[in-house]
């Protein structure tokens, strides 16, 4: 036959050399010899060649049986080539690589002695590098930046002044310095961790607390907390150390220098209370916790001087503040304080407001509902005495007690001399001893009965007592007798009292209604939903409440430090304590201590039971060390784990013969695999140490679990195979198990890898930490089953071959009865194979042929094993048409179902789930989740970009615009809290009127500003006209003290003393200053008013300043981010109109995240979506199959999603990280099957079957393993673990299972991709080629793929060599099968050409030819010798086909001349067909 030619292309040129290069350094490797493998091998290679050896199926295309993508089966030899090597360097060098892989990782595991577990939750939860932590560190940066701009002048100055030796120590004056230690206490970080927290809840759920009992109640554990000490660093008693001590005051007003005033601040810095906030200040009852404890008793000589001190003990229970300081002012001056106490509205303080109790004998004659006890007890006893004897009601006496408390020295302090204060200081030191708890009352106290010998003492003292003092002395010591007979017989009042006379007892929910104030009125007002919960109201007023909620401040470190360091604070030190070693880390050790006691004790109250936990604390530490305590390793659960794995990995592998392990059984390796991984783990938590990777409770709880179960899948895969390379390769065996296996393992691992590394997009530390260390873990895992397990495997494959028993601890060998049992079954079943498989040569197996390992007592796999129920049933069923339609109709509905779930998914993560169930700070979050939906917020203003005095307006609008969110707390539509400049503001104002009646009095000249020298002015005049006169660093009267107003009428402060005067409002009113929470920095200087005429200070502008704000209703996280979104979007439209600002509070703290949570998730789906299809693309070489995984693991993450939302499961960043590697995992169970399917021959349903068969079993024990890898996560303590790491991981290894092992298959079934490699006459087995040495005999198989050339015959694809372009006629070249099923050619292609097939299936054509053959195909893939013979096969001359082979090209094509002829003659087309079929 004539065959016309053209020239070739410059691109086939090109490509054809491409191939001659890539055959030269891929194909024919010596581990590719045909002669180096057994038949049984062989028969593996038939049915999937490119799985078995790419080399030889590149071998086969060279030789023109058949065709197939070249470029992926170079890229498979090029890794099958680097396999093997490493497979075979590991089996010759199995015990050093063993010794030294296990050393390394020994090295490795030493990093575990730097392990740091973090349990702070803002280093845990807190964005790294993003705007939040960028905030969040603004004011350290300032810090950090004024101190290098301290240090750099300290080196100026040295470098400008080198004859001075003395080192700088500090460049800032000595009152700076003094001002710096005093007030550290100013400089609050944006989250601090002073606040403690107590929430009261109801007994009986649903139950109303607003009443008596409740509310008592609550008084009761503030007593206690505020009477509860530690004993720490002191002599005796004075190592008591109680919440006074340590908590978080406001400082004393400064007064000017005048003897009275160093004793009034004495006696101030006693009383001023601890803050508290809580709901039983709207009562009397909120002064008994704050003390003084023991009250003050200043002696008989000052109460002589002051009638408005109450007799006895002074405390907030019965002191009048501004009634005192009123008469007080009569005798001293006491300058601004009273101005100061009127603009805080302390007023009366407690004594005003109702009791909780009006039959408490404590509550005060000026409460609204006092009850006067003793005119009712003098009807009382008038009652009573009428009674006949036996029916009269005794009474318990108490026995009156002068209050054992010391004696405030207030005179003797101004008068005595220094030796007589010494000497009464020491003895008030002897006598000084701290009580807790309230005075119990004498255990052998009197009964009231009105015996004749109370009458005649009565008789007796008439002389000297008056009536009226024996009823006062009367009613005191039986008024708590009376009292509580009077609770206990309510029923009873109105037999001798009238109903004007009866307790009042208050309206609790009117009173509470719109929430609280402390002992300064103005400034200190605790909102409603701060303090109570739970609440029903009726017409605005409040009807009901569940909770009570009270919180309290401890200091800083730093200010405990000084509170007794200070010299000048010598007033308030501890007696007995050592001032010079005193030191922070002792403050710290004490307030860590209260803290931890506190929360102790409060856990173990008598009111909290096992189910019923009324009293729930919080603070900072026990969250730490809750944290801490659970994070640690349950290395009880975590042996457990791995000891359940361990049983079910040896279970697998187990083969048993007779009395012990078989010789094929690989319990010991599986034991061992399981060992290593675990090995390996604990050396990536090693690295992860070194690497300065901090743990959590999400490392330690769950990457053991997780990266035991991902690790051992990998190992059931090489254990699988190693069986049948045993029985099927003569040598190298572990570099052919290698060769065959390594290539899943790589894939799925590094799509894991890549998986969790794409994870730590999420910008949440415990999940970067969690999903690098789980990637470290994998990257071990990876290595330790790639390198170690491989040598492992080599030195058992030693004890196989010897013949030894498995776990026989190389003495125990198997029987030679045994033996020779075996060699005769194998040979008896490889003889009925035979023999059967001729009669049966029509038929084909879809799948990989089934080993040769024979079982002497069954033929088949029982029915109910993995492998009986996949070939019986699963295969089968899987190739029924009915169930494809079905499964897809599944599918289809599961992903609808999925995308609804989906929809229905909320965002949130509760903080007590993060916490363990069960425990107390879990209890205290899920009270607080429950009735109280408040958070605090300060509105920072960064400084150092804004002109205070010029801006004050757009602050001031800044402010109330936040203020017009709805979940801003108002009053009266403004900020519930005044803020720093509104207070000095209001301070300013204060002080010029002051100023403008002495100026209208002439008291000062109204032009040069001077003093009348006859005339004393208050403190406020004289600092007001300080103010005026001060502007910058100038002081000047003259002209300004009359035309210059410190606050104009618009309420805009004066711009050129702006700062001028925050420095006096932060030194004299400092009271406002810390009420304020401003926590300005840099501190103004320190300012003492004094009479000299000279400048005030300028302040520093703020380069940080807080504004306070405390928002409600947020009950939920989608609530929290719409306000946190609506308060940024105001934050960031006055940023760009110049006010650089930016909000903080807790709020903003943990949800930040959320913001971008959506879009982060999408991002990180899109990142390890797009990682899985290239790293498959570039390892397969196959686009089409990357796109079949890829979109059955993101139907995976979707159905994962849709099952969280359906579930409850919310969206987060602990359930997105599992999203995201929920893609990763999912190749697991998808990248197996397809990379069978893509390596077997026949059509799409066999090819389903043989990846079936092939991967079901290890694919189930992979997915069980995971399972049970993390079934121990059920145990967790941490709900939040149990939900969104158990169940979610749970279900996806269901719906991985499902996806992988029934949709994918038939998904491949259907629209799969075409296989690898193909036989031209379309069989499903392809032939070994001949080994080497027949192929030199015939040629080099080199020098035949010079060219290549496709043709097109019958359907088929035929590929033919060529030498050069040049048009001449080629040989039909007919090739042969040998003996070992190996194609060799007769004779060398002596002409080559460019064949033209344009038009070769023009027409359609079928016949039957008949090709003699010298083999027959069994249908094992075994071949067997046999006469010539011939058969007949159709041949249909069919249309033109794409070929994914890069040499068919458009341009060659044949003449239609050619076709011509070719249909002229059906005979002439059954010898071309004939002779193509043979190429």
């Amino acid at each position: 036959m004539k065959i016309h030619t053209e020239r070739c292309t410059a691109s086939q040129k090109l490509t054809f050399r491409i191939y001659k290069i890539l055959d030269k350094w891929l194909v024919g490797k010596k581990s590719s010899d045909s002669s180096l493998y057994s038949e049984k091998w062989k028969q593996e290679f038939s049915s999937r060649p490119t799985w078995c050896d790419a080399d030889m199926a590149l071998q086969q295309i060279n030789q023109g049986i058949a065709t197939g993508n070249r470029f992926a089966l170079y890229v498979r030899s090029f890794f099958q080539s680097l396999l093997f090597s490493l497979g075979s360097f590991v089996q010759n060098w199995a015990w050093p690589v063993v010794i030294v892989g296990l050393s390394l990782y020994l090295i490795c595991a030493f990093g575990l002695q730097y392990v740091h577990i973090e349990t702070d939750l803002m280093k845990l939860w807190v964005s790294k590098g993003g705007r939040l932590d960028e905030e969040l560190n603004y004011l350290r940066h300032l810090q950090q930046n004024n101190q290098y701009g301290v240090n750099r002048q300290k080196r100026l100055a040295d470098f400008e002044n080198p004859n001075i030796h003395e080192p700088v120590v500090s460049i800032k004056s000595t009152n700076d310095i003094e001002d710096e230690e005093e007030n550290e206490m100013g400089l609050d970080e944006a989250f601090d961790s002073r606040f403690q927290v107590l929430i009261q809840t109801p007994a009986t759920i649903g139950s109303n607390a607003l009443n008596k009992e409740s509310l008592l109640k609550h008084v009761e554990i503030m007593q206690e907390i505020a009477n509860f000490q530690v004993e720490m660093y002191g002599d005796d008693c004075f190592r008591n150390w109680t919440l006074s001590d340590i908590c978080f005051k406001p400082p004393a007003p400064q007064l000017s220098l005048g003897p009275f005033a160093e004793v009034l601040i004495k006696l101030l810095n006693r009383l001023i209370p601890c803050i508290w906030i809580t709901p039983i200040d709207c009562f009397w009852e909120g002064s008994k916790p704050l003390g003084p404890t023991p009250p003050l008793s200043l002696g008989p000589d000052v109460q002589a001087f002051i009638n408005n001190l109450p007799k006895g003990g002074i405390s907030w229970k019965n002191l009048d503040p501004t009634a005192v300081l009123k008469e007080v002012a009569t005798l001293f001056d006491v300058g601004s304080l009273y101005s100061n106490f009127e603009r805080t509205g302390i007023g009366s303080a407690y004594l005003d407001r109702w009791c909780i109790d009006p039959l408490d004998p404590e509550c005060p004659p000026t409460s609204p509902n006092a009850f006067d006890h003793c005119g009712a007890f003098k009807k009382f006893q008038t009652w009573n005495m009428a009674k006949p004897e036996s029916e009269q009601i005794k009474l318990e006496a108490e026995a009156i007690r002068n209050p054992d408390a010391p004696t405030f020295q207030l005179l003797d302090d101004i008068f005595a001399p220094s030796e007589e204060k010494v000497r009464r200081k020491r003895e008030m030191i002897t006598t000084i001893k701290p009580r807790i708890g309230n005075d119990t009352e004498d255990d052998s106290s009197d009964y009231y009965a009105y015996e004749d010998n109370d009458d005649d003492d009565y008789n007796t003292n008439n002389d000297t007592k008056s009536n009226e003092q024996l009823e006062e002395e009367q009613c005191s010591r039986y008024v708590k007798s009376f009292l509580k007979w009077l609770n206990e017989n309510k029923h009873r009042w109105s037999e001798f009292l009238t109903p004007e006379e009866m307790p009042e007892y208050p309206d609790y929910g009117k009173i509470m209604t719109g929430g609280c104030q402390g002992f300064a009125r103005n400034t200190m007002t605790w909102p409603e939903d701060l303090i109570i919960g739970g609440v029903k109201r009726k017409d605005h007023k409040l009807i009901s409440a569940e909770a009570f909620q009270s919180i309290f401040l401890v200091a800083s470190v730093n200010d405990v430090f000084a509170r007794y360091k200070v010299r000048k604070r010598q007033h308030n030190s501890k007696p007995n304590l050592d001032i010079d070693t005193w030191n922070p880390y002792y403050a710290s050790q004490i307030v860590s201590a209260w803290q931890r006691n506190f929360t102790q004790h409060i856990y173990e109250h008598r009111w909290n039971t096992e189910t019923n936990r009324q009293i729930h604390p919080l603070s900072s530490l026990s969250l730490e060390d809750m944290l801490e305590q659970f994070s640690q390793f349950k290395f009880l659960v975590i042996f457990m784990g791995y000891f359940l794995m361990f049983i079910y990995a040896g279970w697998t592998q187990l083969s048993w013969d007779g009395w012990w392990f078989a010789v094929d059984s690989s319990v010991g390796l599986s034991i061992l695999g399981v060992f290593l991984v675990t090995y390996s783990s604990i050396s990536g938590l090693g690295i992860s140490s070194y690497m300065g990777i901090h743990f959590n409770a999400a490392t330690t709880q769950i990457v053991p679990f997780l990266t035991l179960g991902l690790g051992v899948d990998d190992m059931f895969l090489l254990l699988h195979n190693y069986g049948t390379v045993c029985s099927t390769v003569k040598n190298n065996e572990i570099g052919i198990l290698m060769k065959e296996t390594g290539m899943s393992i790589v894939i799925t691992s590094v799509n894991n890898i890549i998986a969790f590394m794409v994870g730590t997009l999420l910008p949440i530390p415990a999940l970067r930490s969690f999903c690098l260390q789980t990637a470290i873990l994998l990257t071990f895992n990876l290595v330790a089953i790639m390198v170690v397990y491989p040598a492992m495997i080599a030195i058992d494959l030693r004890r196989r071959f010897s013949g030894r028993r498995d776990l026989g601890f190389c003495c125990i060998e198997s029987s030679v009865d045994s033996k020779k049992l075996r060699v005769q079954c194998l040979e008896s079943n490889t003889e009925k194979r035979i023999v059967g498989n001729i009669w049966r040569a029509d038929r084909i197996y879809p799948g990989p042929p089934p080993s040769l390992v024979p079982r002497c007592n069954d033929d088949k796999e029982k029915w109910y094993t993995l492998s009986g129920f996949l070939q019986y049933y699963y295969i089968p069923f899987l190739t029924m048409p009915l169930t494809k339609l079905m499964v897809i109709v599944v599918f289809t509905t599961m992903l609808l179902i999925s995308c609804f779930g989906l929809y229905q998914s909320t965002l949130g993560l509760e903080l007590s789930d993060v916490l363990p169930e069960g425990t107390p700070p879990s209890a205290f979050l899920r009270a607080r989740e429950k009735y109280f939906s408040f958070y605090p917020m300060f509105a920072v203003l960064k400084g150092n970009q804004i002109n205070f005095p010029e801006q004050q307006e757009q602050i001031e609008q800044y402010r109330l615009d936040i203020a017009k969110s709805s979940y801003v707390i108002k009053v009266n539509g403004r900020p519930s809290e005044e803020y720093w400049m509104s207070l000095m503001r209001l301070w300013l104002v204060s002080i010029q009127k002051p100023l403008d009646d002495a100026i209208r009095k002439g008291d000062i000249n109204a032009v040069t500003g001077e003093i009348k020298t006859d005339v004393k002015l208050n403190d406020d005049v004289k600092i007001a006209r300080y103010l005026v006169c001060s502007y910058g660093n100038n002081y000047n009267c003259t002209g300004r003290i009359s035309t210059i107003r410190l606050v104009n009428d618009a309420g805009i402060i004066n711009a050129d003393g702006f700062y001028n005067y925050l420095t006096a409002w932060y030194n004299i009113d400092s009271m406002m200053y810390y009420v304020s929470q401003a926590s300005l920095y840099p501190l103004p200087p320190s300012w003492e008013f004094v009479e000299r005429e000279e400048v005030v200070p300028p302040a520093s502008p703020p380069l940080y300043s807080q504004i306070p704000f405390y928002l409600t209703d947020l009950i939920d996280t989608p609530v929290i981010v719409k306000m946190i979104r609506e308060i940024r979007g105001i934050c960031d439209r006055y940023t760009e109109m110049g006010l650089p600002n930016f909000p903080s509070g807790i709020a903003f703290i943990f949800w930040e995240q959320y913001l971008n949570l959506r879009w982060n998730l999408l991002l990180a789906v899109g990142v390890i979506t797009s990682a899985v299809f290239i790293t498959i693309s570039i390892l397969v070489f196959n686009p089409w199959a990357a796109v079949m995984v890829t979109i059955v693991v993101i139907s995976m993450a979707i159905e994962l999603a849709g099952f969280m939302g359906a579930t409850g499961v919310k969206l987060n960043p602990v359930s997105a990280v599992t999203l995201i590697t929920a893609v990763g995992i999912g190749v697991e169970f998808t990248v197996h099957v397809v990379l069978v399917y893509l390596t077997s021959l026949g059509t799409k349903n066999e090819r389903m079957a043989a990846c079936l068969n092939h991967m079901f079993i290890p694919v189930i024990h992979g997915g069980l393993s995971t399972l049970l890898g993390i079934i121990m996560l059920a145990f967790s303590e941490f709900e939040f673990i149990v939900k969104y790491f158990f169940v979610v991981l749970s279900a996806l290894i269901l719906i991985g299972l499902f996806n992988g092992l029934m949709l994918l298959p038939v998904l491949l079934s259907l629209i799969g991709p075409p296989c690898e490699i193909h036989l031209f006459d379309e069989k499903t087995h392809l032939p070994v080629p001949a080994p080497f040495s027949k192929q030199q005999k015939h040629g080099s198989s080199g020098t035949r793929t010079d060219d290549l050339v496709k043709r097109q015959v019958s359907g088929a694809f035929v590929e033919m060599q060529v030498n050069g372009c040049t048009e001449t006629n080629a040989e039909n070249n007919v090739a042969r099968h040998n003996s070992s099923s190996s194609m060799t050619k007769d004779s060398p292609h002596d002409n080559r050409s460019c064949w033209n097939s344009s038009s070769l299936g023009s027409k359609k054509s079928t016949g039957m030819i008949n090709i003699p053959t010298s083999t027959v195909l069994i249908d094992q893939g075994h071949e067997i010798n046999v006469k010539t013979t011939s058969a007949k096969i159709p041949i249909s001359t069919v249309g033109r086909q794409h070929s994914t082979a890069p040499l068919l090209s458009s341009n060659a094509f044949f003449s239609s001349s050619s076709v011509k002829r070719n249909s002229d003659s059906n005979s002439k087309l059954s010898k071309f067909s004939s002779n193509a079929l043979r190429f």
